[in-house]
């Protein structure tokens, strides 16, 4: 048995002194083991990363991983939905017109596909990381921290919540004292003040994470990338530039739902509305555009550069009075490269899907203008 200042040797089991370093029984050192455990929970930490980063998660985020049993698209749709259920048990024993629902269900709708959105944008985010190394040329711890950083502004809720009330407060109040409803009573149009804000908050929230992310992709354009102009569609620059254009389409599809909803049962439409859904539409092109044009820059440099050294090579076989028989294929070869090299898009986004988004949001914002000056008004 070990006295109270002994301990028991792991190997032998006789009592040692407290503190030793190696038994003078079996002469095993007993250093080893702590060694082995420090090397043990080094490997762990290896194998779980994510355990030691302070991997930041937007709210939507956080609050649909409360619910973790549950897709996070079926989470928000439950939630949508249970918010138009809301205002239609109001609606159905109401005065007003019943048509105004098809107008709150669409707005439902808007909500959903603005808070799971974020959820699908911040995973797919994630892909992205793997890409870092390869654009910038950093370590991957450096492209690590960067990360990091960057999630944490993309994802903060200070932000959001900022924008939201701006934008909330100025929607309530501009459908109070500028635009007007078509409600016959001034409850009705008040329990729809409250429903806009409800769904309004996260539409906010969503255009307040992308204009991070654009404010993000802007930074990054500003930095020494390597550009690989032939590459695959869902690597390096090619997956920054198709995330731009798909974070893009999820701001496209609220901003159709609004415009169309509006257009139902005869809401009052004035040019301070116009004017509102234009701000959006400006917004929304700007988005498009402004974040992705240094990387377009740059990609233009390189396709310049590389045409370039193609050049010269082609003028080094051609310069002689004669071209010998082994270079034939060389020149070949040299004139498909350059051929190829002026068909590549400096954009890195498939331009057709540009135009695609484009046409969602002018079409329906012509077709009001027209439809409105037809009536007169």
């Amino acid at each position: 048995m070990a006295l109270n200042n002994d301990s028991i040797c792991p190997y032998c089991l006789n009592s040692i002194n407290r503190g030793a370093q190696k038994c003078h029984h079996c002469r095993e050192w007993l250093t080893q083991i702590k060694v082995e455990a420090a090397f043990v929970f080094e490997e762990e930490k290896k194998e779980n990363p994510g355990e030691s980063k302070n991997v930041f998660y937007s709210f939507q985020g956080r609050l649909a991983s409360k619910f973790s049993s549950i897709n996070y698209w079926f989470f928000y749709l439950a939630v949508s939905i249970v918010l138009f259920a809301a205002i239609a048990t109001y609606w159905t024993y109401s005065e007003e017109d019943r048509v105004y629902l098809i107008s709150f269900f669409l707005y439902a709708i808007q909500m959903f596909c603005s808070s799971a959105g974020v959820v699908w944008f911040e995973k797919l985010l994630e892909r992205f990381k793997t890409e870092l190394p390869g654009i910038t040329g950093w370590t991957r711890e450096r492209c690590e921290s960067y990360y990091n950083e960057a999630r944490a502004f993309i994802f903060a809720d200070r932000h959001s919540f900022i924008t939201a009330a701006i934008v909330c407060i100025a929607a309530v109040l501009g459908d109070k004292y500028l635009i007007g409803s078509p409600f016959r009573q001034e409850l009705s149009a008040n329990v729809f003040l409250v429903y806009e804000v409800m769904y309004l908050f996260w539409t906010a929230c969503l255009c307040a994470v992308f204009f991070k992310f654009a404010l993000f992709v802007r930074q990054l354009g500003d930095l020494e990338l390597h550009i690989l102009l032939i590459q695959e569609e869902n690597a390096g620059i090619r997956l920054l530039g198709k995330l731009l254009l798909r974070t893009a389409l999820f701001v496209v599809i609220p901003y159709f739902l609004g415009i169309f909803a509006r257009q139902i049962g005869g809401w009052n439409f004035n040019l301070a509305l116009i004017g509102w859904f234009a701000c959006f539409g400006v917004a929304i092109l700007f988005y498009m555009f402004y974040p992705i044009y240094n990387i377009h820059r740059a990609m233009i440099r390189e396709k310049d550069r590389k045409l370039s050294l193609v050049a010269v090579e082609l003028n080094h076989f051609l310069s002689g009075n004669s071209i010998a028989r082994e270079n034939i294929h060389n020149i070949k070869n040299l004139i498909e490269i350059r051929d190829h090299l002026h068909d590549i898009n400096t954009w890195p986004f498939d331009m057709n899907n540009l135009v695609g988004l484009l046409s969602a949001l002018v079409i329906p914002m012509a077709s009001i203008l027209i439809d409105r000056f037809m009536k007169g008004g």
